[in-house]
């Protein structure tokens, strides 16, 4: 009976230990809402710390409707966060909790939108190097390491149904008989000879290669074996280049000179002189 007794005892000191702690703490309540819509902020982080310390040792989330308690609060001065994604931190440098008061309301505490707005969007694209449009073929030397040195011989080498022996001579699909474009349109760079032409253009000026099988009405039908356009690259560079070719013989002489000067303004400038001599 006597050890009942204690016991009883001990556990009624316990108890009246423990409810006297809880009733000098207090708690901090508070809702948080968005300052520009006013609607309330669910899920947002509450955070209690020790002035100076940096680890919160208490804390909570708001519900649904915006509103947060923080329970068993001794009294003291705290410092309190609010925080949640896309808003600015909300800090409340000083919030104390009397031991007459007990608890502590902080109201409203709006949280501000944090506002990302991009200067520029650049949206960088590397074109295939064989792209399979419905009417041609187009080949992109820019994309083919391989292809970077040489002359024009050596980039349709690369190109997909088109073969180059060993004297330059070109054929589409087995068909020598092709009709070659610069730009879409024919020149003269390719009469004389195809072969000597090809290995004057510079690979570096060739922005891509179509390759047309099927020409349609547009196209002339000299070449029956299909059509190669060579695109050539922007050059608005400025610069003079020339030829001088001279022929002679026992009964002819004649000779001629050509000169070219390319301004930015794509003016160009053609000088011609000849003398022939019988």
């Amino acid at each position: 009976m006597k050890n009942i007794l204690i016991l009883f005892l001990l556990f009624s000191f316990s108890y009246s230990l423990k409810a006297q702690n809880n009733n000098t703490n207090g708690k901090i309540t508070g809702r948080v809402i968005d300052a520009t819509t006013k609607q309330p902020v669910d899920f947002a982080t509450i955070s209690v710390f020790k002035q100076g310390s940096t680890s919160p040792f208490n804390g909570g989330s708001t519900d649904p409707k915006g509103n947060f308690k923080i329970d068993n609060i001794a009294p003291g001065d705290y410092m309190v966060t609010v925080d949640f994604i896309g808003y600015q931190k909300q800090t409340i440098a000083h919030a104390v909790v009397l031991s007459t008061g007990k608890n502590l309301a902080l109201g409203d505490i709006l949280l501000v939108p944090i506002q990302h707005q991009l200067k520029e969007v650049s949206i960088t694209a590397s074109a295939p190097t064989v792209a399979n449009k419905i009417d041609k073929l187009v080949y992109s030397p820019a994309n083919d390491l391989t292809s970077q040195g040489g002359v024009a011989l050596d980039v349709l080498q690369k190109v997909p149904m088109v073969s180059v022996d060993i004297n330059g001579n070109v054929e589409l699909m087995g068909n020598t008989n092709i009709q070659f474009l610069i730009n879409g349109k024919p020149s003269t760079i390719f009469g004389a000879s195809i072969t000597d032409a090809l290995q004057a253009i510079p690979a570096s000026q060739i922005k891509n290669i179509e390759v047309i099988t099927n020409p349609g009405a547009k196209y002339d039908a000299a070449g029956t074996g299909g059509i190669i356009n060579i695109v050539l690259k922007d050059n608005n560079v400025q610069g003079v280049n020339g030829s001088v070719n001279l022929n002679a013989g026992t009964r002819l002489e004649n000779g001629s000179f050509n000169i070219n000067a390319k301004k930015k303004a794509n003016l160009v400038l053609g000088l011609f002189l000849a003398a022939t001599k019988v």
